[in-house]
Order: C-alpha cells, then structure tokens, then sequence
C-alpha cells in the first residue's frame, strides 16, 4: 500500500517533538538463539528487549529538541559541521576484485593509531603535524588527497590488520557516501570504543565514492552485491573462525539486504545483520521524494547532484563517445554503462531529482525502461522472506527518505528472523540528541556487542 503525500508545505505539529518512542515489529515467532554460557535457548526479539533495553518494545529517548521533526534532524546532519565529532582514524587499503575493479577499505586504526597521533577524544585534537608527514610518506599514486584522518596503510600495517583475529564489524555507507559520513564515523567510532575495541571495523567504499578511483568502467547499484559477496568470502578465507557483523545504512542497508537476502541465502559469512533507514521499497521512497513538497524541496535536487557530482568526478574512467551502442544486451546481471557519454553529461548538470539520474544513467545501464523499472527490481523487501540469519532493522516513521517502515508490516512479521524497532521520531539516519551524538548508532554498536558476548 502507498502512502499520500502533500504537494504544498502542510505542517503537523502533533508529529513534533524531541520525546521519541520505539515500536516493535515482530511476527508471531521469532528465532530461538543459543546463549554461550548457559546453552539455553532465547528468542531473538526477548534477547534483543532484555540485552539492549533501550531497543525494547515502549522504551523511549530524547533527540535535539530544537530538531523537533525528522526534517529538521536530517537537514542537520547533512550540514552541521561534524568535522571535530566522531574523531576516528582510518587506514585505506585498495583491494581489486576479480572483475578487476577496485574499491578503498577503510579499516578504523583508533585502537593502534591514537596513542601514536596523540588523539585527545574529547576535542578531536590530534597531532595533524605528524599525521600529514606519515600521509604523504603512504599516499599512492596519483590518488586524490583522502579525507581527514585518514591515510593509506603501510606494508606492515597492512598485514598485522590481516593477522587481527577479532570479531570484525562491515560498514556500509549511504547514497554516494563513504567512510568519512558523519553518520558513518559515528558509528565506528563507537564500535572502536564498545568494550574496549573487541571489534575490528571495515568501512567498504562503493566504487568511486570517498575519493577512491574507477578501474573497469563500472559504477554501482542498489543490485550491486559482488564486493560485499567478495570480501566477505576474502576474510572469511583468511580467518575461517572469525565471526563476521554487517551493518547497511540508506542505500547501503539496500545492498545488504539484497545480498543478505539473494543468491545463496544460507551462507552469506555473517552472524547477523543491522539495517538503518533502508528505502525498503525503493519505488515508495521515489515517490515520496517527488511528491511530498517538504522531502522534495529540501532533498530531491541534492541527492540527484550528489550522484552527478559522483559521475562527473570519475568521468575521464567511465566516459564513452557520444552515440554509444552497448556491447552487449545490457541487463541487472550483466550491466552495460554506454550511457556515460559527454552529451549525457551535460544533461546530468541539469538534473534535480534521483528519478533523472536513475532514467539518464541508471536504468539503461541495466537494460530497463526507467527508474521507477529499477527501483521496482531493486527494492530489498522482496528478499526479507530469504534471510536466514538474526536481522535487525531500525527505522523511523518521519524518515523523509524512506517513509514508514508500518506500511511493510506483513514484510517483516512473516519472518522469525526479524525484529523491527521502529521509533515515531528520529529522521533519515539521524537520531541527533542535545550532544549532537546519535542514538541509533549506540544502540547498533551495543547490539553487535552484546551478540558477540553472549550468542553462540
């Protein structure tokens, strides 16, 4: 069912706040989990309620209250300055996969590199002197310069992260993001901090985003899952025991989903999962997007000139001549990008909306008609019905991306495998409090924290 949206500025100050409630979603049954120490048995929704009781059924928080509705606590976090919050190192690896694609994996170096850089947490001081001199000696090639704090690992760095034998966490980032998100630092440096770093954390860049070059002519989808399927295979490889977590926030989320879901469900390498502000229904967020005059004012332009600049920065790798033909039937498994011509670039310059980008760009890459084809095929709701590991999803009902997750209830109750905490408040990834820290990322790196320590 298809929610209706306003195409003129309606406010409903009876959905305003900063007090925020979760709501469980859950099915009749849900998964029993074998607890470590005792060998009994519990229900996936009563160990999340009792372990991590601000996720429980009625618990409550408070968020930012002068960011009173999710409009407004989106719109924060995708402007405020963050710069000194969430102070994390990063160290890249370039890993080539088997298409011969590259992508940057930014593994979080707090636990090795604070003492080293001299962090001060509580003020993000740090000392960038040394810092810049220990970047330039590691920089590759002619790589563009990477974000703060963030440099390329050395030879040794690099194989005492592969010889790490704790539990590692897989990040996935949002729409044309990366590592360096807010959002994203927020959480890793909460997992670098969860019961003394237990964790080791990867943060796996889409192909051409944080600053990470194209190889192959190859961009990403929300139907893209071969990195995600191809590292986790590498590490599980190199540590056959190590227990591997995933978490996908927005179209990260979508990715996940449609791997954890996909092709060959019942080994997908990790022993659970968390979903933030995934759109679900990818055709739903579309329409919300366009037609809800708030979502579209305040997003629409900027999420379809975020995937432009994306194009535009990697075009001298993905640019084909004007009037292109595919070289072969494009289609979702073997897509096509003739469509990376300068005249479309010139268009793409013009675009305002996802819905344009995806029509000019996206859709024919994978031999369809149109974006609305593209989001009706890549929407990750489809695939819950296969995921066969513990899956948590949280969400909020003003996301003014994704809508509410109330509106794909059946969805997610038909399996056991699934709790969904769904608060009335909080926006598109944010959940800001008055300290401009994010509760949905404290509870994500106490779930993996607790799961880790008390499930078998």
């Amino acid at each position: 069912m298809s929610a209706v949206y306003s195409s003129y500025p309606l406010l409903y100050p009876l959905r305003w706040g900063h007090n925020s409630t979760v709501r469980q979603i859950t099915g009749s049954s849900s998964v029993s989990l074998v607890l470590k120490d005792s060998q009994t048995k519990t229900n996936f929704q009563t160990f999340i309620s009792q372990n991590i009781p601000s996720l429980a059924d009625g618990s409550q928080f408070k968020l930012k209250s002068i960011l009173f509705t999710g409009y407004l606590q989106t719109l924060y976090l995708a402007v405020a300055d963050f710069s000194k919050a969430f102070p994390v190192f990063y160290g890249r690896e370039i890993r080539t996969f088997s298409d011969d694609g590259i992508a940057s994996i930014d593994w979080v170096m707090n636990s090795r590199w604070d003492g080293i850089y001299g962090m001060d947490v509580k003020t993000g001081n740090y000392n960038k002197n040394k810092f810049a001199e220990d970047e330039a000696n590691t920089h590759a090639g002619n790589w563009p310069p990477l974000h703060p704090r963030t440099r390329f690992l050395t030879n040794s760095e690099f194989t005492e992260i592969q010889k790490d034998e704790r539990p590692l966490v897989l990040v996935l980032h949002g729409l044309a993001g990366g590592s360096h998100e807010p959002i994203i630092r927020s959480l890793t440096f909460d997992l670098s901090r969860v019961s003394d770093g237990k964790f080791n954390v990867a943060v796996l860049n889409c192909r051409g985003c944080s600053r990470s070059k194209i190889s192959n002519r190859k961009l990403f989808t929300g139907l893209f899952i071969d990195d995600i399927k191809e590292f986790i295979a590498v590490e599980k490889k190199k540590q056959p025991n190590r227990k591997i977590y995933a978490v996908g926030f927005s179209f990260g989320a979508t990715q996940l989903a449609n791997y954890v879901g996909g092709v060959d469900a019942e080994n997908t390498g990790l022993e659970s999962v968390v979903f933030l502000s995934n759109p679900w229904d990818m055709v739903e967020s579309a329409i919300k997007i366009r037609d809800d005059w708030w979502s579209h004012n305040l997003f629409s332009k900027n999420l379809g000139q975020f995937l432009f600049k994306l194009v535009k920065s990697n075009f001298k790798e993905l640019e084909v001549p004007n009037g292109s033909k595919p070289e072969h039937e494009p289609s979702v498994e073997h897509p096509d990008y003739y469509s990376f011509t300068p005249e479309n670039l010139e268009k793409g310059s013009r675009i305002q909306s996802t819905i344009e980008f995806d029509n000019l760009f996206t859709a024919k890459s994978l031999g369809l008609d149109d974006a609305f084809s593209y989001y009706a095929i890549a929407s990750s709701y489809q695939r819950v019905k296969n995921f066969e590991i513990p899956s948590l999803v949280i969400g909020s009902h003003d996301d003014p991306v994704t809508g509410a997750l109330s509106l794909l209830e059946s969805v997610f109750t038909e399996n056991p495998n699934v709790v969904v905490c769904e608060t009335d408040l909080g926006g598109h990834l944010a959940y800001l409090d008055d300290n401009n820290n994010s509760w949905a990322t404290r509870q994500i790196a106490n779930y993996f924290d607790k799961f880790e320590e008390l499930v078998q």
